[in-house]
């Protein structure tokens, strides 16, 4: 296989849920910087009608909030809109089209976590996938960090919409400044905790879902956050604030890792961190160009795979590989999957958001989840995967191995990985069906398929 190659296939890899046979594909007409365009424009991209069908079977994914919260509380649809925003995320992994986009709706909604533990959390978290989230996935940072700010469900999960100036609550200050912009080491102290939070004390919720600035509630004195002192203007304290924090190197920094540790490698190399922060920056914040910088850095064009898949990502490449149906199996599946692996969207309970590093996801349960999932899932969907159907009618061993190969393992198999898979194939005595849905599980389920 040539360099070439080589370096697209692990772009496909990282900016996609699994290649398939048809991105790969495509990719190969395309050209490494000319696919990955296409998907830095997703709207650009026709999806088939996959989102009009999720509005139209997923009915509480199109309610405003006024008939969100009629739907919900006073019909008493409790679990309605945990249930069609769980699926619709499920759903978008892995049939979507717009990968990119999804990868990077996922990132945000790891950055600005708030998990749907209670009704009204759901509630409010169905607006902000819809409002917030997904709109502002590939554009400026700087709009998405205030639209984040202002958002029912931020401000409800972190206790700001009860923040007043008698009682100013630090929840949302301190994760602001070491969560989403600053990070941990972003060179702020308690002091500027405290006083950002009286900057966005009155930033409150009008029911039933819309951003408020109460006067009333809101510390009116005179602020210093960062060495900077901030005289008292209202809401726009908080505005302008926010808009400063975005530009800051800290951020541009801490973004440029967090982007890094995402699609490359859990520590990613400096030169890169640098040179992608330095775009950020220069771009004031573009998330397009950010992204594009750090996918086309020579760095990480020859990086090998570096990242163990979280859970979501190893199920839906399998299924994404073995061209599964969208059916209701095949999401069962899926979700029981990433039940067991811990990993079901939205359930992260803390502001962090789900971890991004091999060492919290390679343990003992999470490596069992793999096996299971690779043991039995080739099996309970034969019938929904036209690649299996496919391999099912080819008796002869080799063509069944290149065929699987490439569904599920477009970089190849290695000498040694072939010779096993062969001796492993020859140890039973199987026909056609048992022997493609066998040989399947072993490639998806081998030590490389556990990277990308």
């Amino acid at each position: 296989m040539s360099d070439q190659r080589k370096k697209l296939l692990r772009l496909v890899e990282r900016i996609t849920y699994g290649p398939t046979r048809q991105f790969v594909a495509l990719a190969e007409s395309l050209g490494y910087e000319a696919f990955l365009d296409w998907q830095l424009d997703p709207e650009g991209i026709d999806d088939g009608g996959l989102e009009q069908a999720l509005l139209e079977y997923l009915p509480t994914l199109s309610m405003d909030a006024v008939e969100l919260a009629d739907f919900v509380f006073e019909q008493q649809n409790f679990g309605a809109v945990q249930r069609d925003l769980t699926l619709a995320t499920m759903i978008r992994q892995i049939y979507s089209p717009r990968q990119l986009f999804e990868r990077m709706v996922e990132l945000w909604t790891d950055h600005f976590n708030v998990p749907m533990n209670s009704v009204v959390t759901s509630y409010f978290k169905t607006l902000e996938d819809r409002s917030v989230i997904r709109p502002l996935a590939l554009g400026g940072f700087g709009p998405l960090l205030e639209a984040s700010a202002k958002s029912p469900a931020m401000l409800f999960y972190l206790d700001n919409f009860s923040s007043t100036a008698a009682g100013p609550n630090e929840n949302y200050a301190r994760e602001l400044l070491e969560l989403h912009t600053l990070g941990v080491d972003g060179g702020y102290a308690e002091l500027d905790i405290k006083e950002t939070a009286r900057v966005f004390t009155g930033w409150t919720i009008e029911q039933p879902a819309a951003f408020a600035f109460e006067p009333s509630m809101h510390d009116d004195g005179t602020k210093q956050v960062l060495g900077q002192t901030i005289p008292p203007s209202g809401v726009s304290e908080g505005e302008g604030l926010l808009a400063r924090l975005a530009g800051m190197p800290a951020t541009a920094r801490h973004l440029a890792i967090k982007m890094a540790r995402r699609f490359v490698a859990d520590l990613p190399d400096e030169g890169v961190i640098d040179a992608v922060a330095q775009v950020f920056t220069d771009s004031d914040g573009d998330i397009r160009s950010t992204l594009k910088a750090l996918l086309m850095h020579p760095t990480v064009v020859d990086t090998m795979p570096l990242k163990l898949k979280r859970p979501n990502e190893f199920s839906a490449a399998i299924l994404r590989g073995l061209e599964a149906d969208l059916e209701q199996d095949v999401l069962t599946r899926h979700y029981d999957a990433l039940a067991a692996g811990g990993h079901l969207p939205f359930s992260w309970p803390a502001p962090n958001g789900f971890p991004d590093e091999r060492t919290y996801w390679q343990s003992s349960n999470g490596l069992l989840m793999r096996f299971n999932q690779s043991g039995r899932v080739f099996a309970d969907l034969f019938s929904s995967s036209s690649v299996l159907l496919e391999a099912s009618r080819l008796s002869d061993m080799d063509a069944q191995i290149e065929l699987l190969e490439s569904a599920l393992r477009p970089q190849g198999l290695n000498r040694r990985e072939r010779i096993m898979l062969i001796r492993y194939a020859l140890s039973f005595d199987l026909p056609p069906r048992q022997r493609a849905e066998a040989l399947a599980a072993w490639i998806a389920g081998s030590p490389y398929g556990q990277w990308r």
